[in-house]
């Protein structure tokens, strides 16, 4: 059950009116049913996968509360280590299972013939719901929080259908006090959780399911299109997959908010970013977050040395790329990030000497207008690895644009009305985006780009005249009429990470 689906658009007002008209003392039993019918609706039997890792971390979860409690802190650690090693490897086997047995099969016939191995499907949302799940067991080894003692409550902070999916990946101490809140229902909740959803659904939509064709058919055939347009597809592409996660976000933050649950903010206007590390500290922020306090930290963060700080840089980035997908490109991508930001820390005091020398203001209009361009030059490069099946057909892309050959449009925007959409839908989202009001909401919760608990008044939401909205609405309803006839409607991208 996709947001971007009629059945979706059943199952949440359904769900919503229901929440609100049980007693306060058993909402958690309809939202966790709820969630489940959610996840079903892909596989039914992959249920028994999130419930295992929903049982094994809260057992965890437990037992490391109760050592800590005796003051046995190695052995709460050793629980949640336990617990969230098994987590770990359920997600190690459905997702990286056969591209492990893949490569080691590749290097065990070099000059033979490699084996076959059968793909294992991949649950619909497991990096997310484990991550989730396995910050939860470290934060109660290390004391930050008090276990959960009421399975059902944990059970649907695990599954929380908006963001069960594809995040933001929430940390328990934000979202089950607000699972556990009494709420009634709110006009500004409703407003604003509309607003919300009606912006994911037109990016989404309008926009990104709009660009996928063009997209697509760039990628298909590089040779065909040239170094201009394989350019274009770059920076395409770059629109797309903001658009498509941006807009999954954007809808599940305006879902859980009709219930009365605040979601982390996700993005912040990562195209605006001045250099690469930027960039991450406004792109997905959720697992930015859980790779710092889980991973990076861990390992020592910055604390031990400039040379040690850069390999626990290049590791999380790595980590990064393979979290994405069980492939080489995307291991490499990540990579390429990591190296770029290890770059940016060690040529800090250089630039900085280079400024102050030539008497510029770095942080001045021009030079941050410069910065922005190339950062996202090089990030909407980057993507490239991202898009392709695979580092070859990658360098095939990069190859064109740099050959600097002609290229045909034929068959890329389809037709004229394809390509204006895909113009005014651009533009639209641009105004959208740069348009914000502050608005009070009637509770707190989720978090800021640095992990900062946001209180009720810091709360931001994106606002709009209501002429926009009109036009919004019909760029959603012509889209979605335009796909559906073409059968060119599609998942969200990161369903399958």
């Amino acid at each position: 059950m996709s947001f971007n689906s009629v059945a979706f658009l059943i199952f949440l007002p359904v769900t919503v009116l229901v929440h609100y008209l049980l007693p306060h003392k058993v909402r958690w039993v309809w939202l966790l049913l709820a969630s489940y019918v959610f996840y079903m609706s892909w596989r039914p039997e992959m249920a028994l996968l999130i419930f295992s890792v929903t049982t094994v971390s809260y057992a965890g979860g437990l037992a490391a509360w109760y050592f800590r409690g005796k003051g046995k802190n190695k052995a709460a650690g050793i629980s949640a280590g336990a617990a969230g090693t098994v987590c770990v490897l359920a997600l190690v086997f459905f997702k990286y299972f056969s591209f492990i047995a893949e490569t080691v099969s590749r290097i065990a016939s070099i000059g033979g013939e490699a084996f076959s191995w059968y793909d294992i499907v991949l649950p619909v949302g497991i990096s997310f719901y484990t991550f989730q799940a396995v910050g939860y067991v470290v934060d109660v080894a290390r004391g930050k929080i008090e276990a959960e003692t009421h399975f059902g409550y944990y059970a649907l902070f695990v599954s929380f259908f908006p963001q069960l999916v594809a995040g933001p990946i929430e940390k328990a101490e934000v979202l089950i006090p607000q699972l556990k809140a009494k709420k009634t229902l709110e006009g500004a909740n409703i407003r604003s959780g509309l607003f919300r959803m009606l912006t994911g659904f037109f990016k989404k939509i309008a926009v990104a399911d709009m660009m996928a064709g063009p997209v697509n058919a760039i990628f298909a055939d590089v040779d065909k299109a040239g170094s201009g347009l394989a350019a274009l597809g770059a920076v395409m592409f770059a629109i797309q997959i903001f658009c498509d996660f941006s807009g999954y976000t954007d809808i599940a933050i305006g879902a859980a908010e009709l219930l009365g649950i605040r979601l982390s903010k996700n993005f912040d206007k990562p195209y605006a970013a001045v250099s690469v590390n930027d960039f991450w500290r406004r792109w997905h922020i959720s697992l930015s977050g859980w790779f710092r306090d889980y991973v990076y930290i861990p390992l020592g963060g910055n604390r031990k040395g400039e040379f040690r700080t850069c390999i626990n840089l290049i590791i999380v980035f790595l980590l990064s790329g393979l979290w994405h997908g069980a492939a080489w490109h995307f291991v490499l991508w990540g990579l390429l990030h990591g190296v770029l930001i290890v770059a940016d820390r060690l040529t800090k005091k250089p630039r900085d000497a280079f400024w102050k020398a030539v008497r510029v203001d770095p942080e001045g209009k021009a030079i941050t207008t410069f910065r922005r361009i190339a950062t996202f030059i090089t990030v909407c490069f980057l993507w490239i690895f991202f898009r392709a099946e695979s580092i070859s057909e990658a360098w095939k892309v990069i190859t064109t644009i740099f050959s600097f050959k002609a290229g045909s449009v034929e068959g890329v925007f389809g037709d004229l009305t394809t390509a204006l959409i895909l113009l005014a839908g651009t533009a639209l989202l641009i105004v959208v985006d740069s348009g914000r009001v502050r608005l009070s909401l009637p509770f707190s919760g989720g978090q800021d780009r640095n992990g900062k608990l946001l209180t009720e008044k810091e709360t931001d939401l994106p606002g709009a005249s209501p002429a926009v909205i009109v036009v919004m609405i019909w760029a959603v309803v012509w889209a979605w009429l335009l796909l559906s006839s073409t059968s060119a409607e599609s998942a969200f991208i990161y369903f399958q990470f």
